[in-house]
């Protein structure tokens, strides 16, 4: 049997959609669906004005064909031009806004409705438009210019998902211009980075979002209306060691997840398993944490199925105020992390709302969506798992769409360059992208902390990839960026705590280690590696005593038992024989060898987190005094 010709054309395809619709259809269904019944038959009547045919819609999308590009132009513009006024003048209860897409190109035609690259375009315009905007390829820019009175602005070659085209805006208002790039691609990753990211982790989970001056926790508490939560660490309960990982990365990412919202404190990782390994009852819990709330959770793990079983408990009232259990498989777990994160704001009548500030990050997002995304991201990543690094990319992407300049995202895409890296998905190298990435938030967020202290750190770490400046210039530059990251966001336990390495990278060793003092007087228990840096911080400075008190703290509490227990090793075999205590030097040396009976001074400086010492002559003391210990260089 003859297989059938495909049917081809050449169509112009109008492709909207409602943005937020489900957003609106979960606050009121009802009168969502209202409006956008209102709606329809106003871009219907503008379909039959200007000759458009609807060939498919789906709910709140809707995809025409017209026969001339000037007609579809005109179409969208006079469609966008009513929706404002109808929105201005609240005929409706609920006001929907759309974006609009139109490109022009081969289609395949197949009962009736219109299929190729000559839609799905279309529909990736759509997706970069504009909340009330238009998007245009460039076919179509080329048939409508000067045959239109519209002002339209070039936003370059665009990527969006696996298609890539040029773009133009029809500007309605001047609010509406704005400068896209091409999508950052990503590159090399420099292994500086690793030892940053380490930090970035472990600090991201005691983020006490307040915005007073750094006190103490009690005088937060008391000058706050927010509750304290103690998230203690889920419990597995399948009987299988396997299933630890899953019962530790629920833990990390809900405590994430709240800290992100700045209507609450949250005790760090680190914090609850130091409680839970004193085994402190929740009196002395709130008595020494001004904990008001605990969430506790055990997991049962069966095949495929996970059951998790929450409780919630008012430490203050002394009585549970929430408890549930939730029945899923894994694929699921991304979603039950947010519904029980959810619950407990439900439960503290915390509302999941945008109006509220969030340190001055938010003032970054343009669409408030992208703002959700980003919270979303940053805990996903920061598990270092496989399937959330690839999640976390999945929310990055759709934020860069529409969003490609925001400082805020790109300050933290850098570090999720080096997440990649840690669970496979690219390799470990240092390249200009990651660079390139930096200077781009320093330059859309001067005023960004964060994106500051990771320029700097870059800066100093790899002068070769800054030709432009001389070697002096270079370090009163990176200097430069080093204290506007302290001086911007003070209060910040992130920006806090890379501010400090930043100083330090660079030699303002007095200013770094105020930033460390700072810190941990809200977080008192971080975890192991900021205290290590801290210690190292006063080893380069000759403060001996308080250095060796932070380095005997964490190679005794098996609180820190690790990297960060056998740099602390290192600094006190050091200060040992700084101090003339050679014996004791050598007892300590002979521990770490009894850790790692293949180390020396190369495998130790990592555990040292030496990284953040440009200074060469003190790299080659603490070489040579280490070697005298007991540890070959």
């Amino acid at each position: 049997m003859p297989t059938k010709e495909i049917d081809r054309k050449i169509a112009v395809i109008f492709a909207t959609d409602v943005v937020n619709y489900s957003k609106h259809m979960e606050i009121d269904e009802s009168e969502t669906v209202k409006s956008l019944r209102f709606y329809e038959k106003i871009l219907k009547g503008l379909f039959k004005k200007y000759n458009g045919n609807l060939f498919n819609s789906g709910g709140d999308s809707f995809l025409a064909e017209f026969v001339s590009a000037v007609d579809a132009v005109e179409c969208a513009v006079e469609f966008q031009k009513k929706i404002k006024t109808s929105n201005a003048s609240s005929s409706t209860k609920v006001t929907l806004e759309f974006r609009i897409g139109i490109n022009t190109g081969d289609v395949i035609k197949e009962k009736g409705n219109l299929l190729g690259e000559g839609v799905n375009i279309a529909a990736r315009l759509e997706a970069l438009a504009l909340a009330g905007g238009i998007s245009v390829s460039k076919s179509v820019f080329d048939y409508v210019k000067g045959k239109t009175k519209h002002q339209f602005n070039d936003l370059g070659i665009q990527k969006v998902k696996q298609n890539e085209f040029h773009a133009f805006d029809i500007v309605l208002d001047p609010s509406q211009k704005r400068s896209l790039k091409p999508k950052q691609s990503i590159g090399l990753i420099t292994m500086l980075a690793v030892g940053i990211l380490v930090l970035v982790i472990g600090v991201f989970s005691f983020y006490l979002n307040d915005g007073t001056e750094i006190k103490n926790a009690e005088q937060i508490i008391a000058e706050s209306d927010r509750p304290m939560v103690l998230v203690m660490p889920f419990e597995n309960r399948s009987g299988n060691k396997s299933d630890d990982q899953l019962s530790s990365g629920m833990t990390d990412i809900i405590i994430s997840s709240l800290a992100s919202h700045p209507r609450l404190l949250v005790q760090s990782s680190s914090t609850s398993n130091f409680i839970k390994k004193k085994g402190m009852s929740d009196q002395e819990i709130k008595n020494e944490y001004y904990v008001n709330y605990i969430l506790r959770g055990y997991n049962q793990v069966s095949g495929e199925k996970i059951r998790t079983t929450v409780e919630l408990s008012d430490v203050v009232k002394n009585k549970i105020v929430w408890t549930d259990k939730f029945d899923f498989k894994l694929n699921d777990i991304f979603e039950i992390q947010d519904t029980i994160s959810e619950k407990v704001l439900e439960k503290l009548q915390i509302k999941l709302t945008l109006g509220e500030s969030f340190d001055d990050d938010r003032k970054y997002f343009k669409d408030p969506e992208n703002w959700q995304r980003f919270l979303k991201a940053n805990p996903l990543f920061l598990s270092m798992s496989l399937e959330g690094v690839k999640e976390a990319g999945k929310l990055f992407e759709t934020i860069f769409e529409t969003e490609p300049n925001n400082p805020v995202v790109l300050s933290m895409y850098a570090w999720y360059f080096t997440a990649e890296a840690n669970v496979g998905l690219r390799d470990w190298n240092i390249g200009k992208d990651m660079i390139e990435t930096a200077k781009r938030a320093v330059k859309y967020g001067p005023d960004l902390s964060d994106a500051n202290s990771l320029l700097a750190t870059l800066m100093a770490k790899n002068p070769k990839e800054f030709p432009e400046y001389s070697e002096e210039e270079l370090v009163e530059t990176a200097r430069k960026y080093a204290i506007n990251s302290s001086d911007l966001n003070p209060t910040g336990i992130i920006s806090i705590l890379s501010a400090a390495n930043s100083l330090f990278i660079v030699g303002l060793y007095d200013q770094a280690v105020e930033n460390y003092e700072k810190a941990l007087k809200v977080a008192p228990h971080p975890p192991g590696n900021v205290k290590l840096n801290y210690a190292l911080a006063l080893t380069y400075l000759k403060e001996y005593e308080k250095a060796y008190k932070l380095a005997s703290e964490l190679s005794e509490n098996e609180q820190y038992f690790g990297g960060s227990q056998m740099g602390a090793l290192g600094i006190r075999a050091f200060i040992d024989m700084e101090k003339g205590r050679s014996n004791d030097a050598k007892k300590v040396a002979e521990r770490i060898l009894e850790i790692d009976s293949s180390i020396n001074f190369k495998k130790l400086r990592r555990s040292m987190k030496t990284f953040i010492i440009m200074d060469r002559s003190f790299m080659e003391k603490l070489s040579i005094t280490l070697e005298k210990a007991g540890i070959d260089p």
